[in-house]
């Protein structure tokens, strides 16, 4: 038997419906059915919400973890100036510019191609005693020049300049001779392929079509991405409630980005695992499950987060809903109905934000400006 008339429309319109009992009805229709029946009626019901869906690969997010255009311009103007143009490099310079300007640090490590974590491994590579971490690099690199007047920091950009010198000698990290044919060094671009020669070489500028293949073999904004990974998804679906909710006077509870964070919260709450939003942070009453998914991997993975802590939340005797982005669920459309069915419609997008509002147990806290 087909689908009335009446359930295609309630299913059609689910994703877009403000009420939350209409999104369950869709779901009540959905959940009745059987065969193939169930299959056009989770076919309709997920396809009302990916169109609310829009992917986030496309956007950079900003943030004080990197510098901008002209901050970086600085720093590479004082690596410039107090190695000579690169005509003199040696241990004593680098550590000199380094400890009169820590943020040419950035420049320097774009010129070997290396993130923090990966310079911190070739300096304990290069000097076995050292303990610098990827986290230290990137605290020294941001701090200021009255930071570094210590014994114990002059060691440190010492070690850095001792990796960074054995590395463009190529006494550090290079290409094991059994798959030479297969891989070949980071340093092995125009402006590293001879040393400190190639790189003096480049400073008056390179053919446009020179930086164009560098994103190519590195990927546009590849840095920013890797440096704001978790940033990104806060920015894209987190922040947004957080400012709905500040903006209506709903109290709330917002987890800690990482583990920690969720093992705090779900300690608190007796909620494992702990979610993103607790509202309100007291005697709560509804949780909330932020997920950006860019692939449908992650968006398989998050599904089942969700529909993890949707069985938590109900045994505390909550409801639960979630708040979900990017181009991965519209590779998983069965990961995304799942979760349609598991918080009973309760699933938003950042392009239905707002409804969230509709929720009764969210009404019930908004203060009337």
């Amino acid at each position: 038997m087909a689908l009335s008339e009446s359930e295609e429309r309630i299913l059609r319109a689910a994703g877009s419906d403000p009420s939350p009992v209409a999104r369950q009805q869709a779901v009540g229709v959905t959940l009745a059915k059987h065969g193939d029946e169930a299959e056009a009626s989770r076919a309709l019901l997920t396809q009302s919400y990916l169109t609310h869906l829009s992917p986030s690969f496309h956007l950079v997010p900003r943030g004080d973890s990197m510098f901008d255009e002209n901050a970086f311009t600085e720093a590479y103007s004082a690596l410039v100036t107090g190695t000579e143009n690169f005509t003199r490099v040696d241990a004593a310079s680098l550590a000199a510019v380094l400890l009169e300007c820590p943020a040419a640090l950035a420049p320097l490590r774009m010129i070997l191609g290396l993130t923090h974590n990966e310079l911190a491994v070739a300096i304990r590579l290069h000097d076995p005693d050292s303990n610098l971490t990827g986290g230290s690099l990137k605290n020294l690199e941001r701090s200021t020049a009255q930071e570094h007047r210590t014994a114990a920091r002059q060691r440190i950009v010492g070690s850095i300049a001792g990796a960074v010198l054995a590395m463009m000698n190529r006494d550090l990290l290079t290409v094991p001779p059994r798959v030479t044919t297969h891989f070949h060094s980071k340093l092995d671009k125009g402006d590293t392929l001879d040393g400190w020669r190639s790189v003096r070489e480049h400073t008056n500028g390179v053919p446009y079509s020179t930086l164009l293949f560098q994103r190519y073999v590195g990927g546009v904004w590849r840095q920013v991405q890797d440096a704001y990974s978790e940033v990104k998804g806060d920015a894209v679906l987190e922040i947004p409630l957080q400012d709905l909710l500040e903006a209506h006077g709903v109290p709330y509870h917002r987890t800690k980005r990482g583990a920690t964070g969720a093992a705090e919260t779900a300690a608190r709450f007796g909620l494992k695992p702990g979610p993103d939003f607790i509202i309100p942070d007291d005697s709560p009453t509804l949780v909330v499950e932020s997920k950006v998914a860019e692939d449908g991997g992650t968006a398989r993975d998050k599904a089942a987060r969700i529909r993890t802590l949707v069985t938590a939340a109900n045994e505390r005797g909550l409801r639960a809903c979630a708040l979900i982005d990017g181009k991965g669920w519209t590779e998983r459309p069965n990961a995304l109905c799942d979760v349609i069915l598991a918080t009973q419609g309760r699933t938003y997008t950042l392009a239905t934000i707002d409804q969230i509002l509709e929720l009764p147990e969210i009404r019930a806290l908004i203060v009337e400006a």
